[in-house]
């Protein structure tokens, strides 16, 4: 596995994500307690039963024709675009209550409660939702997409990076403990990015006495580390490995 590194761009108001990263859209929690009746109710097709009393032709012609990719036994009513068909397989469809609840469904003063309830992995935010057209054409008008304005998140290198073992040999103490800050989860700020590069010169310097073979090995992290600090610098962000 390889090492990724990004900044903390939901600290700048410049961010063109920010407003719908901040957005929870509906979340998970363990026990719905007062938010029972908000959870999400899924509708699910019971192909099999659909089969038997339909006929399996009838619903494979069906199935063809609505372009419909099925896996399995069963298919998600929603997927299920037109009416006729909808109410076709009606009689097969069972409901299941999952725990996810839509935050709007939720009455405004109980919001904040329900979010807090739930982990942050267990959310879903307006970000989230969007395509990754919608996602990647959002990043390459951002001016915090410091990696080629493919996005704030980018590559450090392979775990075998020559760059943590050239900074310590010539005492760099940032980027000789990129690993170590990254298993600590260690945020740095944008008032660590001078110093990020200061390091990034001097092996840019040092560099070629070590072999072009090196030189070219760490040219692409180089860079990459370069604009990363430079973002942090001109947004006032933070930065962090992982």
């Amino acid at each position: 596995m390889g090492l990724n590194m990004a900044i903390t761009e939901l600290e700048s108001d410049k961010a063109l994500c920010k407003g719908k990263k901040l957005s929870t859209v509906k979340v998970f929690v363990d026990d719905p307690g007062r938010w029972e009746k908000h959870v999400e109710v899924e509708r699910i097709v019971d192909l099999k039963a659909a089969a038997a009393k339909l006929g399996q032709a009838k619903l494979d012609e069906m199935l063809k024709k609505a372009r419909l990719k099925v896996e399995g036994d069963e298919l998600y009513l929603e997927k299920v675009k037109d009416p006729e068909n909808q109410k076709l397989l009606a009689p097969f469809v069972k409901e299941v209550k999952t725990k996810w609840i839509l935050v709007e469904k939720v009455p405004a003063a109980e919001r904040k409660d329900l979010v807090a309830a739930a982990k942050k992995e267990n959310t879903v935010t307006e970000w989230d939702m969007l395509e990754f057209d919608e996602m990647y054409d959002t990043c390459g008008k951002c001016g915090l997409s410091w990696d080629n304005k493919k996005g704030c998140v980018g590559n450090f290198g392979p775990t075998g990076s020559p760059v943590p073992e050239l900074a310590k040999k010539y005492g760099l103490n940032l980027l000789s403990k990129v690993n170590e800050a990254a298993e600590q989860r260690r945020m740095f700020t944008s008032k660590d990015a001078d110093e990020l590069l200061k390091e990034i010169k001097v092996l840019r310097e040092k560099s070629p006495a070590e072999g072009k073979m090196i030189v070219r090995r760490i040219e692409g992290t180089l860079n990459r580390l370069e604009a990363m600090a430079k973002c942090s610098k001109d947004f006032g962000v933070g930065f962090y490995f992982f």
